[in-house]
């Protein structure tokens, strides 16, 4: 094997950008692994914020009764507090229902309202919102239900803190026939 590394003899060997690299590395491992790493650990109150957030619904379950036209799902409230239990403001949640597609008739996100005359605004299957100064993010104006009622069991509203895969709290959704009431 040639020790150059462009074949001809010219340029640095492969042996002395091996030393070279050899002799660089600790102190690479040193600066990421050394002082650098341990002050954001342990002085970043970002870090301390977001470690192990907790996020609640203001209910286990919401079940609203289907209604001609789709309507607005109301109290529905989520906050996200961190571990001494202070809200976490600004972060940024998404929201999302599960088997959407299998109950896209009765539950669903809405960005907008729809303008007059205009087209009607597009469903999503989920959402993703920020909290306010207290932490908190209210559904009712993009949560919206329609008159076919949710058959589906174990059909879920989730939150998880987006950037994670850690669901932060779940709660049961349902729209209900109007005839089953009376």
């Amino acid at each position: 094997m040639p020790e150059w590394v462009d074949g001809e003899g010219r340029g640095p060997s492969r042996r002395s950008l091996l030393r070279t690299a050899g002799a660089l590395l600790p102190a690479l491992v040193l600066g990421v692994g050394g002082a650098a790493g341990t002050a954001t650990a342990a002085g970043s109150p970002d870090r301390a914020l977001s470690a192990d957030p907790r996020g609640t619904f203001a209910s286990p379950g919401y079940d609203w009764t289907a209604v001609p036209g789709s309507g607005a799902a109301s109290g529905v409230v989520f906050t996200l507090t961190g571990p001494d239990g202070r809200p976490l403001p600004g972060r940024r949640v998404r929201f999302s229902l599960s088997a959407f597609h299998t109950v896209r008739p009765s539950l669903w996100f809405e960005a907008a309202a729809a303008p007059k005359g205009g087209k009607s605004p597009e469903r999503y299957g989920y959402m993703d919102l920020d909290t306010d100064a207290r932490g908190r993010v209210t559904l009712d104006s993009r949560l919206r239900h329609g008159a076919v009622p949710t058959g589906a069991a174990g059909l879920e509203l989730r939150a998880q803190l987006v950037g994670t895969e850690t669901l932060l709290a779940t709660s049961r959704l349902s729209v209900s026939d109007l005839r089953s009431t009376r």
